[in-house]
């Protein structure tokens, strides 16, 4: 049995998958079994397609005509964004075809949309490459720990801010200019804000804690912070007190059965598996029931790693298709009305780590110790380095506390007559 793909989108992830499948469908016929035939690409303009015309595939700038093509049995889409995609994806399943995207965009924000219309008609919708690129994760919770319960993770899953995380600690470098390098260097975009702002990450974290839920979790709901604000001295402090800085994507299962869902830039010891994780390499760390702690990592972005991903999302359906026993992956728990109850930020419990920026004065201490007493904090420790030009830099640590605790504290210490900027404040892994 013939199974034919059309792919739209033909930019970097595209254009490697085309290429994976031109090498492997002769493995796929002589060791699967599989007869998978590229039968329809498409992207924006003809002058994209033209180099995959030359090679022999078909080619149109209307993605409606795959869509309508019988001969199609699955559709990959890799454009990203939301409108668009979300329309053809919608239309491809309602046709009663397979979709295989790596848009993690689309899916953290209309997949309580697009999964329940794959479940009424009995079609997959398989999106591997949308989280960790070449990290096979999203398959590892759907399949190979159905034994386990996932009840912590903890996520490096945006390969700019990672970078830029590194640099500045390796190199004692500032955010800007480590910035400016990793546009120069291609591994940031000319408008930086969907990484470094944790959006990225926030779309992924929630497809994650879905999976490991059982729920929606709807990424605008959860707490989001980039890592803008991460400061040299922050960066210096971490590294004295044996830390280093992560931009981390969290999920916790509460006791009381609420999900705690997060992205904050973290500070993690040394010793924890995810502080070696450097560079543009993205890691997932589980914690799970039967299983204990598991560490996956790799390229979490690129045109060959992700594209791998893409054509196992391609393969693991053919593979149902030629069975003749189509059984999508679970997916049918992701919609609005079966929302996660998310723990509000508020009620959050952390260690944090607090840098104040003061006047050279006495007394000051004094107000902060009761302001820190008025909010129920407890201080683990406390550093202060010299004054310079009347300026005092104080840093604390805390013991576990409320997290609104610690922001009516700050609120408070901001406004202190002695304050010279506002207080940074990061939290504890």
């Amino acid at each position: 049995m013939s199974i034919g793909v059309g792919i739209i989108g033909l930019g970097t992830v595209g254009s490697g998958t085309v290429e994976i499948l031109e090498q492997r469908i002769p493995y796929f016929a002589s060791q699967l079994g599989l007869d998978i035939e590229i039968r329809g690409l498409c992207a924006k303009s003809e002058e994209e397609t033209a180099p995959f015309a030359a090679r022999g595939h078909r080619t149109t700038t209307n993605a409606d005509e795959l869509i309508a093509d019988p001969s199609i049995q699955i559709l990959v889409e890799l454009v990203g964004g939301y409108e668009m995609p979300r329309r053809w994806i919608s239309a491809a399943l309602r046709a009663g075809k397979h979709v295989v995207t790596a848009n993690k965009a689309l899916i953290a924000k209309h997949g309580a949309e697009l999964f329940p219309i794959a479940a009424e008609k009995g079609v997959c919708l398989q999106f591997e490459a949308a989280v960790g690129g070449g990290i096979p994760v999203i398959r590892a919770m759907q399949e190979s720990l159905q034994g386990c319960e996932v009840r912590e993770i903890r996520g490096i899953v945006n390969g700019t801010c990672n970078y830029i995380l590194t640099r500045m600690f390796q190199q004692d470098e500032d955010f800007e200019t480590v910035l400016a390098d990793a546009q120069k260097l291609g591994y940031a975009e000319a408008n930086p804000t969907f990484d470094v702002d944790a959006i990225d990450s926030a779309h992924k974290l929630a497809i994650l804690a879905s999976l490991a839920s059982g729920k929606f979790v709807d990424f605008g709901k959860i707490l989001v912070e980039g890592i803008r604000g991460i400061g040299r001295e922050d960066v210096r402090m971490a590294r004295e007190m044996g830390c280093t800085v992560k931009l981390l994507g969290i999920y916790r299962r509460c006791d009381d059965g609420r999900i705690d869902a997060r992205v904050h830039p973290c500070l993690l010891p040394k010793d924890h598996l995810l502080s070696r994780v450097d560079g543009v390499l993205n890691a997932v760390h589980l914690e799970a029931t039967n299983l204990g702690p598991t560490l996956m990592t790799g390229a979490g972005a690129g045109k060959l790693p992700t594209a791998s991903a893409v054509v196992g999302d391609i393969v693991s359906i053919a593979r149902r298709i030629a069975s003749g026993r189509v059984l999508p992956l679970p997916m049918g728990f992701y919609n609005a009305d079966n929302a996660a109850d998310l723990l509000p930020a508020g009620e959050m419990r952390n260690k944090y780590y607090l840098r104040l920026s003061t006047r050279d004065r006495a007394g000051v201490l004094a107000a902060v110790a009761q302001c820190f007493k008025a909010h129920d904090i407890s201080v683990a420790t406390l550093i202060q380095k010299p004054a310079k030009d009347d300026a005092a830099s104080i840093i604390f640590t805390t013991h576990r506390c409320l997290e609104s605790d610690v922001q009516a504290a700050i609120a408070e210490l901001d406004a202190l007559p002695e304050s010279l900027a506002p207080a940074k404040m990061i939290r504890f892994g």
